[in-house]
Formats: structure tokens, C-alpha cells, sequence
């Protein structure tokens, strides 16, 4: 049976006339490197978006880029000319500077393909604004419903000692649960040693397209992985194999569920995996990784939380290391009832030597994080914006 995807309603709010549109280039420094298969981070190049209203509210929000295109084909320079070749002058000049709707501002957006780390920065200034216009708490307006979300910890080390000294930090810290960066070779060896010191805690590990399904070594590494009783395996092959996903899953009687990372761009990818899964009679072992900046926003997220929660398929809320407001955000989606495992929110210590949120987020007690009541759940340190700025551009839209 095919399944039907939500249409969820946009919110009723009075007219944005927008003043302007202000793009910061910022690079903020890792505390610690963070370590995937693809490569070594030690700093950040994303996107901040602004839109100022003529009014004086100010709405914020992050195009969470890399400086590559070693996630996916978006980078931050790509994402950055985008934005100014293509989106602003077309809120300018076919909107006017006004965003009438959701639905309307979307609409126009959607003429471009793909960028989906630029519109998500443009999705989120604006739900930034509807929050401070119609006084619900973002929670509230993206269907969240609890006040606090379990975190979790996301470990990229360069090697075994490195990752167990980095979850000694987390479990110490409260973490409920560890996420774990492997690779061909860097995986079972890892895994052994994290389970038999933290036999209670939850356990999962990200390849991020690292391995390939028809290579006999890599499929036996990943079904060794089958002893460690661990909470998913995440996006093991590359992110237009669904099919592959499925049906190594399928044959092999994977038993640990497979979590879509890279291949959920959208809610129809959310759509066609969960009528894959379920073709091969595996739709239990399906979990889907959401990040707004991969899925092109926040509400785009908030509609495959929904079909999450109609499908009765479990969800997570991952992040793209982004800075304090981003990580508000993703934590007020995460308050979604379909989400029911920890996201990738924060680490032990701050993930960055300077952020431009006060506060950045913390866990409370027991491994959770208060959502926020109202607004961001931060205020922007401007001062840490300009001094992390590398470019800026601004738009008059009048």
C-alpha cells in the first residue's frame, strides 16, 4: 500500500517586511579535531543568514556547510554564492522583501534545485521570526511536545586511545548514548573495547558511506558488528543505495537496525526508504537520521518527523557541528514525538574555542537538555559574530 505523506499547515502570522538580509561567513575552531572517514576537521567555514524586519526583529539562522564537498556535493563557498547569486535577489525582487507565508516563500525558493544547506539557513531566520512574532517557542510551532530531549555524544578519534579517552569524558558527563565514527578496518577492534568498559550504555556507529556493499571484507566487518548489541549501524554504503541498504540488511539478517543518513535529502527519499524496508519485511530495523541542513530546513524535517510518527518508524534529530543557535534549534525539533532516540546536540565541553551563543547547550541531569521555552533558547553574542567573520554581504530588500 502506498503511503500517504502528511500535509501539515503552515502558521498564520502578519507580514514580514523585510529591512534586509545579512550573509557572515564564519569560522569558528574546533576544540578537539573531529575525525570521519572522510577526512579531519579542526575548523569550521558555515553560513549565518540574518533577516532583518523593518520593524527591528531579527531572525537568525545557520546554513551549516563544510568547506569541502566531503559530505555531500554542498560546500560553504557553493552554498554562499547561492545565497547570494540566487536566493536573496529572488526574496528581493519577486517577493518584494516580503514574506506574505511559509508556503509562499517556499514556493519561490523551490525554483532553484538542490542547496539545500542555503535554504535551510533561510528556513530557519524565518521560523527564527515567526517564533518572536507569534510567541510560541519554535518547539511548539515544529510539533514538539517535551520539555527535555535526550543527548548524545558523537566521538570522531583518530584511534582506539582517542576514542576511549573521549567516551570516558562523555560517560562521565551523563551521555546516555555514544556515536561512534568508523571505517574499513577501524571498527570491530573500537567496538570491543567500548562495550566490554560501558556494557550499559547505548552504542552506534557512523561509516558515513565508508564501505561498499559487494566487497566481501567490508560486509563481514559490518555483520561482526551484529555481537555488540548496538542501537543502529549508520549509513554503511553510499547515499544512493537505498536499495543496497535494504537488501544487505535483508539477506544477511542484519539484526541491528540501519539508520539513513546522507540518502534522506527529503521527505519523498523518507517515503521511498520506508517502502523499500518494508518491501523486504525488514521495516522494523529502518531508523532515519533527520539533519535540516541536509533536507534543505526545518520544516522540511518537522514534515518527516510526522511520517516518521505515522509510519511508526523511529527518528533522530543529527547535527552538521553546528554553532549554539543551530544546536538550540535542532534540540527544539528533537522535542518532536517521533523522535525517540538521543541526538547528536552537544559534547562534554563546547565544541568550539569560541561560539556565538550564550549560552551554548548543556546537559541538565540524567543525560537530558531542557528544550527551549521561548525564542532561539540563546542570545547571539554579535561581538563573537564579528570576530569569527570571515565575509560578509548584505541585501537591501526595499
Amino acid at each position: 500500500m502506498s503511503i500517504l505523506l502528511p500535509s501539515t499547515q503552515g502558521p498564520v502570522h502578519e507580514v514580514f517586511e523585510l529591512d534586509r538580509i545579512t550573509l557572515f561567513h564564519l569560522r569558528p575552531r574546533l576544540q578537539f579535531p573531529f575525525k570521519t572517514s572522510f577526512g579531519v576537521q579542526r575548523e569550521r567555514d558555515t553560513i549565518l543568514v540574518v533577516m532583518h524586519t523593518r520593524d527591528g526583529m531579527v531572525g537568525v539562522g545557520e546554513a551549516p556547510t563544510l568547506s569541502q564537498p566531503i559530505f555531500d556535493e554542498y560546500y560553504m563557498l557553493g552554498e554562499y554564492d547561492a545565497l547570494q547569486r540566487f536566493f536573496l535577489p529572488v526574496i528581493r525582487d519577486q517577493l518584494g522583501g516580503r514574506i506574505v507565508s511559509f508556503d509562499a516563500m517556499w514556493k519561490t525558493l523551490q525554483v532553484f534545485k538542490g542547496h539545500s544547506f542555503a535554504k535551510c539557513g533561510l528556513d530557519a531566520a524565518y521560523w527564527h521570526l515567526v517564533s518572536q512574532q507569534t510567541g510560541q517557542s519554535l518547539a511548539a510551532l515544529w510539533g514538539g511536545q517535551q520539555g527535555r530531549v535526550p543527548a548524545g555524544f558523537s566521538i570522531g578519534g583518530h584511534d582506539l586511545t582517542d576514542v576511549l579517552e573521549r567516551a570516558e569524558k562523555a560517560v562521565e558527563a551523563g551521555f546516555m548514548r555514544l556515536k561512534i565514527k568508523v571505517w574499513p578496518g577501524f571498527e570491530k577492534q573500537v567496538m570491543a573495547a567500548l562495550r566490554e568498559r560501558y556494557p550499559a550504555v547505548m552504542l552506534q556507529v557512523d561509516a558515513n558511506c565508508a564501505y561498499d556493499p559487494f566487497d566481501p571484507h567490508h560486509r563481514a566487518a559490518l555483520l561482526a558488528l551484529d555481537m555488540f548489541d548496538l542501537l543502529l549501524i549508520e549509513q554503511p554504503f553510499a547515499r544512493n543505495d537505498l536499495f543496497d541498504h535494504a537488501r544487505f540488511q535483508a539477506e544477511n539478517d542484519l539484526r541491528t537496525p540501519i539508520t539513513l543518513d546522507e540518502s534522506i535529502r527529503s521527505l519523498d527519499d523518507a517515503r521511498r526508504a520506508i517502502e523499500i524496508w518494508r518491501h523486504f519485511g525488514i521495516g522494523d530495523r529502518l531508523i532515519i537520521n533527520i539533519k535540516p541542513g541536509r533536507v534543505g530546513g526545518y520544516w522540511e524535517s518537522r514534515l518527516i518527523a510526522d511520517l516518521c510518527a505515522q509510519e511508526s518508524i523511529a527518528c533522530w534529530i543529527g547535527g552538521m557541528l553546528e554553532l549554539g543557535p543551530g544546536k538550540w534549534m535542532n534540540i527544539a525539533l528533537a522535542s518532536h514525538p517521533a523522535c525517540t532516540l538521543p541526538g547528536d546536540h552537544l559534547q562534554p565541553q563546547p565544541y568550539y574555542e569560541q561560539d556565538i551563543a550564550d549560552p551554548v547547550p548543556t546537559l541538565v541531569q540524567d543525560g537530558m537538555i531542557p528544550v527551549p521555552s521561548a525564542g532561539l533558547g540563546c542570545i547571539v553574542d554579535w561581538g563573537s559574530v564579528e570576530r569569527l567573520t570571515i565575509h560578509r554581504y548584505d541585501v537591501a530588500m526595499g
